[in-house]
């Protein structure tokens, strides 16, 4: 590998790409970057949990038709694609990467809407398995890269999927309610370890009975510790709790 591979990352450039994550700014900003390396014509990134269809993280493009392409994609193509049978491979914790080119996808309705319509001649895929999911980024390109592309490119991809991990990845199911615990703790502090403790059940979907089962009391005494919550904050429901959370 020669000294040029080794260069490292615009560092402003990534700046700017965390800022724009989770706005709808992101994908004009990460194809703009990866423009800056090569000519990258569409990108598309991804998330899959367990085995449904994939949910949309970002996508971008300079030709016409990116959202139909998208929308058969996710909803007719998504198992054809040779990158997805090899990402499901890797153990969890592992990376991927994968250069398609187009003479290895075989003829079909994914390869006529998705390539030929288009022109690209090659996609670049570079994924993540964690446990549960798989988040996919690609870029598209109307013509083959080099090895220096690549590389450049595979750069800006492990950013752009670190990027995806911290705001898109799905929390495990037993952490959903710590991490509500936790934040309310930071957040209202006027609160008493009881009262964040059913606060941050009932935002994770657990009724009144539930959460007396789990502390040996009952459904009313369990309604009580809420409602005091709720006046302390001048709250009227869970949801009015997520604001802040999330901020």
């Amino acid at each position: 590998m020669s000294e040029q591979f080794l260069l490292p990352f615009n560092a402003e450039a990534g700046a700017r790409l965390i800022e724009a994550v989770g706005t709808p700014e992101f994908g004009s900003v990460l194809l703009e970057i990866a423009q800056s390396i090569s000519t990258v014509d569409e990108l598309f990134g991804y998330q899959v949990e367990d085995d449904d269809e994939p949910h949309v993280i970002v996508s971008s493009g300079t030709l016409p038709g990116l959202e139909a392409r998208v929308a058969e994609y996710v909803h007719r193509f998504y198992r054809h694609d040779p990158a997805v049978h090899e990402i499901r491979r890797i153990p969890v914790g592992d990376s991927f990467v994968q250069r398609i080119g187009l003479s290895s996808i075989m003829q079909h309705d994914y390869r006529r809407l998705c390539f030929d319509g288009p022109g690209f001649v090659e996609k670049l895929s570079f994924g993540w398995r964690g446990e549960g999911y798989l988040l996919v980024l690609s870029f598209y390109r109307r013509e083959t890269s080099d090895e220096e592309v690549v590389y450049r490119l595979a750069s800006l991809a492990n950013l752009t999927l670190a990027v995806m991990v911290r705001h898109h990845a799905p929390i495990k199911r037993e952490n959903v309610v710590a991490v509500c615990e936790r934040r309310i703790r930071r957040t209202f502090p006027e609160l008493s370890k009881r009262e964040r403790q059913v606060c941050a059940r009932t935002i994770a979907g657990r009724t009144a009975s539930v959460i007396a089962q789990e502390f040996g009391t009952t459904a009313g005494t369990v309604l009580t510790y809420r409602r005091r919550a709720y006046q302390k904050l001048g709250f009227n429901q869970a949801s009015d709790f997520l604001p802040k959370l999330i901020n």
